[in-house]
């Protein structure tokens, strides 16, 4: 038996971007250079915009477009970007929005209420 042969092949299996496991590994050319540490996208819509990817070196965040992941799995993601380029990502800064929305406990009336997707 191969020594180097991943225990668990459909680990490496692609899976739908709300299926992913938090802090797997993310991989430029097979090579780690940080863990995701969220993924960006509308539920309601089922539109994946991209990851958040925590560095090695543990200091900055940076947000790797939908376009640039190329595979998705329950052990790793795969992006297009060498390692070098997710290094000059400038630092990810989470964004929330609001909407209209109905609002108040006992009178429910008109105001602003945050967006659940990301």
């Amino acid at each position: 038996m191969d020594p180097n042969a991943n225990p668990n092949p459909q680990a490496d299996e692609p899976i739908a971007w709300r299926a992913v496991p938090e802090d797997v590994e993310v991989r430029s050319d097979g090579q780690p250079v940080g863990t995701l540490y969220d993924l960006l996208g509308s539920h309601e819509e089922d539109i994946f915009h991209g990851i958040v990817v925590k560095l090695r070196s543990g200091s900055r965040q940076v947000f790797v477009p939908a376009d640039d992941v190329v595979l998705l799995t329950a052990s790793h993601v795969d992006v297009s970007l060498s390692a070098a380029e997710i290094g000059a990502l400038p630092e990810h800064t989470e964004e929330r929005g609001f909407g209209l929305g109905m609002v108040g406990l006992f009178r429910k009336h008109v105001g602003w209420t945050r967006e659940n997707d990301r």
